[in-house]
């Protein structure tokens, strides 16, 4: 049996429901408020709260298909936070989307149609075959006329009016003042002002009670109340079905509370002529098997495959992806790196020595890469049980063995990755994307970087931030809050983890530095970084990349050479800090074009090594800019170059370009990649 859950989070509670396939109840808990604009941590505290008391009644938690949150209150940018977040914690679908959608969706799924809902705020929401149109969530301070809070202010002013009239009290006010020890109409002040709307909005349940026995200025209340909301639902039929008839349904504390409220709205909707038709509504957490049914259907399985200058095995990601450009949606299923076959590894490193290499051997690679990767893809649709024919494509960067970006009179700049398509193609039955960096290079680009796209379309939003990948390489992207792909820098700014790991593998028999422990035991040698920081490279301005051919194993050995009678642990600590000078280097480089810098994300391999994350850290935050891992506030560190295979593919096969010129140096945008067919 599959299950699903809804949350539905509003102003004054939060309601989970367990449904099985069949929609029926399994099992259900209210927790505290979820409203976003309330309280933003309490409402994800109760969320979470919700969803782990309800996990814990499953027999099976594999059968839960996914999670559905309609959240009060939320923006488009907390929406695609809080679904990040959730899937990191929960490990399975979730979709986020406003309390209003959830609610539409249980009532109407996508027909057309209007729904109400007045609760604490109040809000309309209508939908067409061709646009869809909200009135209300502004908030009691922008408004909020049909609500439970506006409700309750309304009748403190009526009940204003008629005191400074030298008038008696209306009834419900004098009991309203009395469950709040208020004895005198003035000192409602400091409740009105100091508390939350769903703390004032709750005393509209006693107007309620009052309507019902007949209280005149309290029917009065809500027959005005109606009258506000059927004025709305005028101005939404007007926009969503003019000239038809179209179904409506009423949701809420208001409506559902107050059977005066929704008979006096019938009425009205009845005299108009206007063509309402009432459905009765739904409980909005059965919209959960909708919503993550559709969210199923709408994604296509991606494979990512990524091997770095670093050669520390096959990065290999698992996504479902839609949409291109700022309206893909991804999430990551899983990650997994794979070691290489061990003679191919061996073979690899021979071949990046670049010492007696034949055509045969670089063929060869090519061909035996191409298995390993096929081999990969294999391993983690298996793993997720995740047939080869629900693949939609495998985004592969290959192995690079050569990047030339400057080229000379002699030479054209060139790049060259390993790993042949086809192979990957007829052993997964798949089409295959690969090759990304050749047509940058085309367009008088250098190829590189070209993750910066990827990070624009994943973590555009109102911060000015730098993303900073660390693997064999580092590199930086910066991203402007306004969004303006022009603004944007991306680069390459030395060595990550490559001199470190070519250093601990030459001195110490070791792949790296385990957490930085070498280096942390380590002193700097001041000549050896002075004469690193001096690399021709390090001093070129942007755009630039590059790769293993000027920090790689030739150049490692040459330093360690020159400083051979230093300690072992001075030689990597100092290899280290030549990593972090650069990346800060950079960082100056960004600051001084004029752009601000409010973040720096952190990502990539390099993550793991304390003692360079420490001596990063406390640089960057001189400056004044906080540091996060990429983990923090978005998609796996490890995974973060994979995935952006798998977007940078995905806008091949959507016919969108992938590169950025500001970053690469490119003439023009244009399409990344080349595309093998599996048959």
């Amino acid at each position: 049996m599959n299950y699903y859950m809804g949350i539905d989070a509003g102003g004054t509670k939060t309601t989970a429901v367990m449904y099985d396939e069949f929609d029926n109840v399994v099992n259900s808990i209210k927790v505290g408020p979820g409203n976003f604009r309330i309280d933003k941590k309490e409402a994800i505290s109760n969320i979470q709260e919700s969803i782990n008391r309800l996990i814990q009644t499953l027999p099976v938690k594999e059968n839960l298909k996914g999670i559905a949150v309609g959240v009060a209150g939320i923006s488009n940018n907390e929406i695609d936070e809080l679904k990040l977040k959730l899937e990191k914690i929960y490990k399975m679908r979730v979709v986020v989307t406003s309390d209003y959608d959830l609610a539409y969706k249980a009532a109407f799924k996508n027909k057309p149609g209007i729904i109400v809902i007045s609760g604490t705020g109040l809000v309309l929401y209508g939908k067409n075959e061709k646009n869809s149109k909200k009135i209300g969530g502004w908030g009691h301070i922008l408004g909020d006329e049909g609500s439970g809070y506006e409700l309750v202010v309304r009748m403190f002013k009526k009940a204003i009016l008629t005191n400074e009239n030298d008038q008696p009290i209306p009834l419900i006010t004098n009991k309203i003042l009395k469950k709040l020890n208020i004895s005198e109409l003035e000192e409602i002040k400091p409740f009105i002002y100091g508390n939350h709307k769903n703390e004032i909005a709750r005393f509209a349940e006693d107007i309620f009670i009052e309507a019902e026995k007949g209280d005149l200025f309290s029917i009065e209340l809500l027959e005005e109340t109606a009258s506000i909301i059927v004025e709305k639902l005028k101005i939404m039929k007007e926009t969503m079905s003019p000239d038809a008839p179209i179904e409506y349904t009423l949701k809420g504390g208001i409506l559902e509370g107050s059977s005066l409220v929704k008979n006096s709205i019938f009425k009205k909707t009845a005299s108009l002529d206007e063509g309402f038709k009432f459905i009765n509504p739904r409980e909005s957490n059965k919209a959960a098997r909708y919503f993550i049914q559709a969210d199923e259907n709408s994604f296509k399985y991606a494979v990512g495959l990524m091997s770095g200058t670093s050669l520390d095995g096959i990065d290999v990601v698992l996504c479902e992806i839609n949409n291109s450009d700022l309206d893909t949606n991804l999430r990551q299923v899983d990650f997994e790196t794979f070691d290489y076959p061990k003679e191919t590894l061996v073979n690899l490193r021979t071949l990046l020595d670049q010492n007696n290499t034949t055509l045969r051997d670089i063929s060869t690679l090519n061909v035996d890469l191409g298995y390993a990767y096929a081999d990969s893809v294999k391993k983690i649709c298996y793993k997720n049980k995740i047939s080869l024919e629900k693949l939609a494509f495998v985004a592969s960067h290959g192995q690079t063995v050569f990047h030339d970006a400057t080229g000379n009179k002699e030479m054209n700049r060139s790049t060259l990755q390993l790993g042949e398509p086809s192979i990957i193609a007829f052993e997964t039955n798949t089409l295959v994307v690969s090759n990304f960096r050749s047509k940058d290079m085309a367009a008088g680009g250098e190829g590189a970087p070209l993750v910066p796209l990827t990070e624009w379309i994943l973590y555009q939003d109102q911060h000015d931030k730098v993303l900073l990948n660390i693997g064999g390489i580092g590199n930086l992207t910066y991203l402007p809050s306004d969004g303006d792909k022009s603004k944007m820098v991306g680069f390459d700014t030395g060595p990550g983890n490559m001199m470190i790991n070519e250093g601990m593998s030459h001195l110490l028999k070791k792949d790296y530095d385990n957490k930085g422990e070498v280096a942390s035991k380590g002193q700097l040698i001041i000549p050896m970084l002075e004469e690193l920081m001096n690399h021709w490279f390090i001093k070129k301005t942007i755009p630039k990349s590059t790769g293993r051919d000027e920090f790689g194993k030739e150049y490692t050995l040459e330093i360690i050479k020159k400083y051979k009678d230093e300690k072992i642990e001075d030689v990597i600590y100092t290899f280290t800090l030549f990593t972090v000078k650069s990346i800060v280097k950079g960082i100056k480089d960004i600051l001084k074009t004029g752009r601000t810098i409010d973040r720096l994300l952190i990502a990539g391999g390099g993550i793991h090594n304390i003692t360079l994350m420490q001596n990063l850290k406390e640089q960057i935050n001189d400056m004044g800019i906080e540091v996060y891992k990429q983990e923090e506030l978005g998609y796996s560190s490890d995974a973060k170059e994979a995935i952006a295979f798998v977007i940078l593919a995905n806008q091949t096969l959507s016919d969108k370009p992938g590169n950025v010129p500001s970053v690469t140096g490119a003439n023009k945008t244009v399409k990344l990649g080349s595309v093998t067919y599996p048959e």
